[in-house]
């Protein structure tokens, strides 16, 4: 009876590699396979789940192991292939007639062996039908994506890699997790510090697309290293922590390390599989009905470097590039200049890079920066110090979001240079920095005499929109003194976290890694079928990091 089963499960699993492979043309012949493809996954599951119970899975089988080749070890086999993909990657460049950046990703797929596992085809299922998904990253993955390539190629890593910012942080480059974890690779502090990025009050490596994937790359490689030459267990740790998969493999009774076997944290099980379910789509990505537009294998950005300091909305103007543009593509920069020191380049399109360089010869360096930075001493007032800089308070209120004039020593201001109204209004408002944290959001709030749900909001740097639809009171409520306000929705991803990412719109959420549509909903005190309703969602579908959900009703907003 065993061996029958065995037979079944090997013969099921045979017709699924077969019909997966075949490479059709027709439309009509693809939407066929593709519809037998979801008839077969259950039938796949349990021949799986059959064959993991039967003994260790012959090479046809739809459960994948680690040691696939008793003779070789996975040390010797996995190792031997890293170092003849790093002689083919001296070969393999933008120039071996990819036209399209998709084409040349697939081409340097190295997992294949793993999509089949039944963890990878529940995503392949859920992702198949998220047309939107993948056009948002498509959007935001463009103009990076082909240096992220060249990166990957350059070390002879695998190519899923490229993928890896997708499942990171939906390839937005100021995403911010509850973790504290920061940009497209999804770096905390202290790892990004080790790795040599960057971090202070000017400049964010973590945030820069191009120095990010040089240190999640070079980290990645040391997890290879450091877990037997695995890459599905450097992954999982690049996303647990190498200690939290060290002990995971201690408690591990199997005798051989596979990653489907190790207990570790959901998101983990979830981060894996996630990332070869979207490589087994983009592999055949018609096959699936999943639309992606060709991507010129070939750069869009082009790195300027100035030398001295300069002020981003003068860089702009200089390239005839919108400002918030230039922003987009230059995430690092943290405020209204480069650093003072280093970097001070930027990234910008060919035709805007060369505008740049050209304006740069013989201007004046002084003339590159429209605001000063001025440190706030002991015993300063704003009225003093706007004297002493030839500006006005109201101005120096308005450009650092000064609620009053109440300013701590040790702390900046950004001083405009001009008090041309004509200037100032064209000029894009800065959001004070400082070195000291926010002021820590309490739990509750008490309100003060002369309070508004406005002033609470700059206050804690929050929304007051969302304020308001927590504590379920009118946008414009007249607060009492000693009236309490619930802020509890607010602590964990703001406190001890200036850099939280926020939402364009005060209407809007961002969702987070880790949310679901239900604890949004409980976190906002909506009803869950109406803001599944208001943002066009069905029950089951997937919403991912960085997707903006409408979360407060219309009559708020107005």
């Amino acid at each position: 009876m065993a061996e029958k089963t065995r037979a079944n499960t090997s013969s099921e699993t045979h017709a699924f590699y077969q019909i997966h492979l075949l490479t059709f043309q027709a439309s009509d012949l693809r939407t066929l396979i593709r519809n037998t493809l979801f008839a077969l996954l259950p039938l796949l599951l349990a021949a799986c789940q059959n064959s993991q119970q039967l003994g260790p899975p012959s090479d046809e089988s739809g459960a994948v192991s680690t040691m696939q080749e008793p003779a070789r070890s996975p040390k010797a086999s996995l190792g031997n292939s890293q170092r003849m993909n790093k002689e083919s990657s001296l070969i393999a460049d933008s120039d071996t007639g990819y036209d399209d950046l998709w084409e040349r990703i697939r081409g340097g797929f190295q997992l294949h062996e793993h999509y089949s596992h039944p963890n990878v085809a529940r995503y392949i299922q859920n992702y198949s039908t998220q047309q939107r998904y993948f056009d948002l990253l498509q959007t935001r993955a463009s103009p990076f994506l082909f240096e992220i390539v060249e990166e990957i190629e350059r070390r002879g890593l695998p190519m899923e890699f490229a993928l890896l910012p997708m499942v990171e942080s939906t390839y937005n480059p100021n995403a911010y997790s509850r973790e504290h974890a920061v940009g497209l690779w999804q770096f905390i502090g202290a790892t990004g510090a080790s790795l040599g990025l960057q971090q202070d009050w000017w400049f964010d490596g973590r945030r820069d697309p191009l120095a990010s994937t040089h240190a999640a790359l070079e980290y990645m490689e040391q997890l290879y290293k450091q877990f037997d030459e695995d890459w599905l267990l450097a992954i999982a740790a690049y996303n647990t922590g190498n200690g939290n998969l060290r002990r995971a493999i201690r408690k591990n009774e199997e005798q051989e390390v596979n990653f489907w076997t190790l207990n570790l944290p959901g998101e983990t099980k979830a981060h894996v599989p996630k990332l070869l379910a979207l490589a087994a789509i983009i592999a055949d990505n018609e096959l699936w009905n999943i639309e992606l537009e060709p991507l010129a294998n070939e750069p869009v950005l082009r790195s300027v470097r100035v030398g001295s300091q300069i002020d981003l909305s003068q860089a702009a103007r200089l390239a005839q590039i919108e400002y918030e543009q230039l922003r987009a593509l230059n995430p690092g920069y943290l405020q209204w200049a480069t650093h003072p020191d280093q970097p001070q380049e930027m990234l910008l399109p060919f035709e805007n890079a060369a505008l740049l360089e050209n304006a740069l010869v013989g201007i004046d360096k002084h003339e590159l920066l429209t605001w000063d930075r001025y440190e706030i001493k002991p015993g300063d007032t704003l009225g003093a110090i706007a004297a002493k800089l030839n500006t006005r308070v109201d101005i120096l209120q308005t450009f650092n979001s000064l609620v009053g004039s109440r300013i701590t020593a040790g702390e900046s201001l950004l001083i405009p240079r001009t008090t041309d109204p004509e200037l100032l209004a064209s000029a894009p408002r800065i959001t004070r920095g400082s070195e000291r944290q926010l002021p820590q959001i309490p739990k509750e709030y008490r309100v003060r005499s002369g309070d508004n749900l406005w002033v609470i909001a700059r206050r804690f740097q929050l929304h007051s929109k969302e304020i308001a639809a927590w504590n379920q009171i009118p946008l414009d409520e007249l607060l009492q003194p000693g009236q309490v306000l619930n802020l509890s929705y607010a602590l964990e991803d703001k406190n001890e976290a200036p850099e939280v990412q926020a939402s364009d719109s005060p209407d809007f959420y961002v969702v987070r890694r880790g949310d679901s549509m239900d604890a949004i909903a409980s976190r906002f005190g909506i009803d869950l079928q109406k803001l599944l309703l208001w943002n066009e969602l069905h029950i089951g579908e997937l919403i991912f990091p960085g997707q903006e959900l409408q979360v407060i009703p219309v009559s708020l907003g107005n």
